[in-house]
């Protein structure tokens, strides 16, 4: 009688520390993808307050500053299926880390570029690094359970965004202080520390019950949903490189700003997208993901329309903080709904599908930007990234999203 609870006790106390030991494990391998993460976005966007200024320093024109800022999307509109497929098929990390050190190699070669031709080929590779994402979130979402993609999503979209915030908060102070130049070398090794890191987290394995063909793809690119969120993140896309990543900081200039000014004025917006993409699960489940959506392009459309009045930084700033609610919001729940279209095992492709597609409203942004802003003015820039942003809200009311 004695020895009985003695063994069961012995049995607990041998199973407890082994379940536990897994959870610490995949919690700590969550928290090392995150941090790697952070620095991968830290290494693209450090510099992004000043690109466009640097560019116009480098001799080139509005024309051709949008072609530079359109340069990033080419790399990833041709390469993210492909990246999709191969994660799938072969595994996440790899491209993961290789697009760490592309994201590094890009950056040293926007520092040496002595010209906008040169800055725009060097853009293009942080492009082909930024392709990389599909892997990289992809590989993050392995470790949550399969029910948990809203929260995962959530969750990394957190640190994307706070990792943008730091990146160009700071990238505006170095730039003042140091120059435009350490904004690119600083960028370069935070690319290659983020690399390493990345490198001591194992990627959990994933038993396909499907065997990957080209009908596979096929079928992921035909799906109705996806495609739909794709088209209004195309809408997203366009606003957020034509203007955030765009214009605004030219814009912001021609207003009296500094460059720590103008990287405060971004990371306003940014700071404000975080609370959107942390509320953004809380709002599907209230709301239903449609009326979250038109919530979102609500917010972004006024803050453009309101832009191209103001006059006043402090008003600027507040505006963008708007914008960028919106667009954080929006971002979340159409991520969330891009990877839960798909399979656990053939997500990768999902998502390399959607962020090919919406890579065109990263492309058509800056590069319709560019002449318009040289025709009409740069308050022409706002009124076309107001009228993408009613197309995206059309197309998610037309036909409303399942909950």
């Amino acid at each position: 009688m004695t020895q009985a609870p003695k063994e069961s006790a012995s049995s607990k106390s041998v199973s407890s520390p082994t379940k536990s030991s897994n959870k610490n494990s995949t919690t700590r391998y969550i928290v090392t993808v995150g941090a790697a993460t952070y620095f991968f976005w830290i290494s693209l966007y450090l510099y992004v307050p000043v690109l466009p200024l640097h560019a116009q320093e480098l001799g080139a024109n509005l024309e051709m500053v949008g072609i530079v800022i359109a340069s990033y999307a080419i790399g990833q509109l041709l390469l993210r299926i492909p990246i999709g497929v191969g994660s799938d098929i072969i595994g996440r990390k790899p491209f993961a880390v290789g697009a760490l050190v592309l994201s590094a190699l890009g950056a040293v070669w926007l520092a040496l570029s002595p010209d906008p031709w040169s800055l725009f080929a060097a853009r293009t590779l942080t492009g082909v690094a930024a392709a990389g994402w599909v892997a990289i979130s992809v590989l993050f979402a392995s470790y949550y359970p399969a029910g948990n993609t809203t929260r995962s999503m959530a969750i990394i979209m957190s640190v994307n965004t706070m990792s943008l915030v730091t990146a160009t908060f700071v990238g505006g102070i170095l730039a003042e202080y140091f120059g435009n130049l350490s904004t690119f070398y600083g960028a370069a090794g935070i690319g290659f520390a983020g690399a390493l890191l990345l490198l001591t987290a194992p990627e959990p394995r994933i038993i396909s019950a499907t065997r990957y063909s080209y009908s596979t793809l096929l079928g992921i690119l035909k799906t109705p949903l996806l495609l739909r969120v794709s088209a209004i993140a195309i809408t997203l896309q366009f606003v957020t490189f034509g203007v955030n990543f765009g214009f605004l900081p030219i814009h912001a200039e021609n207003l009296g700003a500094s460059k720590s000014e103008i990287g405060y004025i971004t990371t306003a917006g940014l700071l404000a997208a975080v609370v959107g993409t942390v509320i953004s699960a809380w709002s599907v489940k209230k709301w239903g993901s449609t009326r979250a959506v038109v919530v979102a392009a609500a917010a972004t459309l006024f803050s453009l329309i309101a832009m191209t009045i103001t006059t006043d930084l402090m008003t600027l700033g507040a505006l963008q903080a708007f914008n960028g609610f919106g667009r954080g919001m929006m971002n979340t729940v159409l991520i969330s709904m891009a990877l839960a279209s798909a399979p656990v095992a053939i997500r990768a492709t999902a998502m390399g599908s959607y962020q090919a597609l919406y890579a065109i409203g990263m492309l058509l942004g800056p590069a319709v930007s560019g002449p318009l802003a040289a025709a009409y003015g740069i308050e022409m820039v706002f009124w076309a990234a107001a009228v993408a942003t009613v197309l995206g809200g059309a197309l998610a009311v037309a036909k409303p999203f399942p909950r």
